[in-house]
């Protein structure tokens, strides 16, 4: 594919970054094959980056940008697991947080996810890279990132909750191993122990003297629940911190979403079922509204296993029953909140 060369000014959202963008010192800054949105070009003119080079519009194939695209996600989340593994390792070590480690997954996943207009397509690419201990602080980032977006947050609330997604679950890194990977339900003493990772992780997070209070405030209540339930202190409602509460919605998709040692991933469909049983007694009513209300769309156009194995494609989603969308299959569509012996078995 012909590449042009454009100046800054010249550039608009929807080109398609033909080479990585490196400042002075020969740093990375964009991706290639990176989509070029608002934010990206404001970016690239605060690191004082004044050409470009971009696919000419003419010679674009768009299956070649794709694979790029996805090529380079890949490459970035791997990169970022590699991080969360040196510093939940050095954690684990009785090391001290290194705040280097956490602000570069921070950065990465907002300057990243800033550039992403299909959030499935994007969690479908890296759904496979790693174990779940070191996806799961990254992805639950990733989702709080978005529900603090459609909260209208600003800028710089949106990164505090990116590094509080990274951070929620540290204090696991002072937990068993015997206890973090046991298969099947914790002894009620074992539950006990692993309760502790809350108050772990937010004195973890007292060596860091830049650390939001926020932050920390968000990585201690990530698990109470606001009728009082959770843990460690049984606040209810406006008592947990706004970070820990859109944390708690994140936390708990990505958790039924993935794929674990002892069980399959849930579809999205399935999952919005459970937390819709878990419902307003757990989750702030507001975050959790927002969460689902907007979620929801990115599944429309979806590819999907059928329980009778066929394979489908998720053609509408109501706003008023999420749970259950209408699957185009073998050239009819199937309506699954009226034919209950069809289901979805997998994602695609």
């Amino acid at each position: 594919m012909k590449r042009k060369y454009i100046h800054i000014y010249q550039c608009k959202p929807g080109y398609i970054l033909a080479d990585d963008a490196v400042d002075e010192n020969g740093i990375l800054i964009v991706s290639k094959g990176t989509m070029i949105n608002e934010h990206i070009i404001k970016r690239l003119i605060d690191f004082r980056i004044r050409q470009i080079s971009v696919y000419d519009d003419k010679q674009v194939d768009n299956n070649e940008i794709k694979k790029e695209q996805i090529a380079h996600l890949r490459r970035d989340y791997k990169k970022n697991i590699n991080v969360m593994k040196q510093l939940i390792n050095d954690l684990a070590a009785g090391k001290k947080l290194d705040f280097e480690k956490v602000k570069f997954v921070s950065d990465s996943v907002y300057y990243r996810i800033s550039t992403i207009t299909n959030l499935t397509e994007y969690m479908n690419a890296v759904k496979d890279i790693d174990v779940y201990t070191y996806r799961h602080s990254i992805n639950v980032s990733i989702y709080a990132y978005f529900i603090a977006k459609w909260l209208g947050m600003e800028e710089s609330e949106i990164k505090n909750v990116i590094t509080t997604g990274i951070l929620h679950d540290i204090g696991k890194s002072r937990i068993p191993d015997s206890i973090l990977n046991k298969r099947g339900p914790l002894l009620p003493e074992e539950f006990e122990k692993m309760k502790e990772h809350v108050e772990i992780g937010y004195k973890l997070s007292l060596d860091i003297k830049c650390i939001n209070d926020n932050i920390r405030e968000g990585v201690l209540m990530h698990h109470e629940n606001v009728d009082g339930s959770g843990y460690p202190y049984s606040l209810k409602g406006d008592k947990i911190n706004l970070y820990a509460k859109i944390i708690s919605v994140a936390d708990v998709y990505d958790a039924l979403t993935s794929e674990r040692v002892y069980k399959k991933r849930n579809t999205p469909f399935d999952a919005f079922k459970e937390i819709i049983k878990m419902g307003y007694s757990k989750f702030d009513p507001k975050i959790l509204t927002t969460f689902l209300t907007n979620i929801y769309v990115y599944y429309i156009g979806s590819m999907v296993k059928m329980n009778n194995g066929q394979i489908g494609q998720v053609v509408f989603v109501s706003p008023l029953r999420i749970t259950a969308p209408i699957v185009s299959v073998g050239g009819r569509c199937i309506d699954l909140s009226e034919k209950k012996y069809f289901r979805i078995d997998e994602m695609l």
